[in-house]
């Protein structure tokens, strides 16, 4: 299954939401929770399933089969809208006949929820008395509004760890990172000391890049002991302009300004110029997401890689990306569709998933058995352990329309013009009104 987010113009979705509530209200379309029963297609009980990537020939397919064999039911999978996917979600949702299943955007999740287009899983997973301890907890959560209701559904997630290039440690005569979630020799410390020794300038080579994957804002915040990362619990305020918040974003940031080990903000401004440089052989440490697995695999031959647990401060935690699919209101067999994804998140569906080896399956059972079976990475398993080390940004109103703001915001703290503390406060009033949705 691949599973790296296509570029979705997320700049439209503000739009959007203003379409759906128009559209929603005026077709009078939300239906109440339960729905309508599964239906039939020649007297055999089907649904309808959209994703954003093709799903022919990868393991979600394999997944699918497995669950048309043992439920009978059929499941017409439509063709993937790999452009103008949010547009098209928005467009079927507010029409009248979306599919029954869609991938969502999980930026979308608590946006859809207000709106009340997203069906809620809550009363599903009560009839059934699901054992919600089967799954990673955080992640589990993310789609849980603040009414109590679920209203969309997780069956993986991409954590973010260290990748490394163990060759050029072992030429630098540089202790390797450790191989289990450990602060033992692996604190911030420790990792920018790592960083000078790996950086070679006569080679262009750079010893750690961490401010490039936005995940780094909630990850290394909370490991520095902020409280709730970039948002509010209530997703009200915006945090990331604390004192501690600024701190961690500050050290990242100074990898470069003044230690010069981290590439320039000006030179990672192309699409995809971080893991070449990684498989060039330019940068020995890189933060970044599960989904970067495939394309390593794929294309590093020259040199042993490996990963490791980002390295600790007061705590050591990781954000992760969720796989997430919902079900809208107005599906035609919400129940169908639900006994979908929950054997998609199941244990036997989790093993089928995780042979895409690009994310974890929320089934801890499944995740176990993540292991590198002769590939690169050694040290696999430590995505499937994230799950006891997750740490999950908090929904708001319009998050999509706070990044807008304070992320080109930040633009002349990375190029050393300006501190941190002084463009996010700066920011602050505008991406606090924001939230307000």
């Amino acid at each position: 299954m691949q599973t790296q987010l296509p570029d979705l113009n997320r700049r439209r979705f503000l739009a959007g939401l203003t379409g759906l509530t128009a559209g929603i209200t005026a077709a009078g379309l939300l239906a109440g929770c339960g729905g309508n029963g599964n239906a039939s297609s020649g007297g055999k009980k089907g649904l309808t399933f959209l994703n954003w990537e093709q799903v022919k020939g990868n393991p979600l397919e394999q997944a699918i089969q497995a669950f048309e064999k043992q439920s009978g039911t059929q499941v017409t999978i439509q063709p993937a809208v790999t452009q103008e996917y949010d547009t098209k979600m928005r467009t079927l949702i507010a029409g009248g006949s979306p599919p029954d299943v869609m991938r969502i955007n999980d930026d979308f999740v608590r946006g859809f929820s207000q709106q009340g287009a997203l069906l809620d899983l809550k009363p599903y997973i009560e009839k059934d008395k699901l054992d919600t301890s089967q799954f990673a907890k955080e992640t589990f959560d993310f789609p849980v509004q603040p009414d109590g209701s679920h209203t969309a559904w997780v069956l993986g997630y991409e954590p973010r760890l260290i990748f490394y290039n163990v060759d050029l440690f072992k030429a630098a005569g540089v202790p390797l990172p450790p191989t289990t979630w450990s602060s033992d020799g692996w604190t911030w410390s420790d990792f920018e000391d790592r960083a000078k020794k790996l950086t070679d300038p006569a080679k262009k080579q750079y010893g750690a890049l961490v401010y490039l994957d936005t995940g780094y804002e909630q990850t290394f915040t909370v490991n520095h002991g902020g409280q709730t990362g970039i948002f509010s619990k209530d997703g009200t305020q915006f945090t990331l302009a604390g004192s501690k918040e600024t701190e961690a974003l500050q050290w990242a940031t100074d990898l470069t300004c003044k230690d010069k080990v981290q590439p320039p903000w000006s030179a990672l401004q192309q699409d995809n110029v971080q893991n070449q440089m990684f498989a060039q052989g330019k940068i020995a440490m890189m933060f970044a997401t599960f989904g970067t697995v495939p394309y390593m695999r794929q294309t590093i031959k020259d040199f042993t890689w490996d990963v490791a647990p980002p390295p600790a401060d007061v705590e050591q935690k990781t954000e992760s990306s969720v796989i997430v699919f919902c079900i809208p209101k107005k599906a035609k067999n919400p129940d169908a569709a639900w006994d979908l994804l929950k054997y998609l998140a199941s244990e036997e569906g989790g093993k089928i998933l995780l042979q895409g080896g690009a994310f974890t399956p929320i089934n801890l059972q499944a995740a176990a058995q993540l292991a590198p079976n002769g590939k690169a990475p050694a040290h696999i398993g430590l995505f499937a352990e994230a799950a006891k080390h997750l740490t999950a940004t908090n929904q708001t109103k319009n998050t999509i329309g706070a990044r807008e703001l304070y992320r080109p915001a930040l633009d002349p703290a990375y190029n050393c013009e300006k501190p941190v503390a002084e463009v996010l406060q700066q920011v602050k009033p505008q991406v606090e009104n924001a939230l307000k949705g």
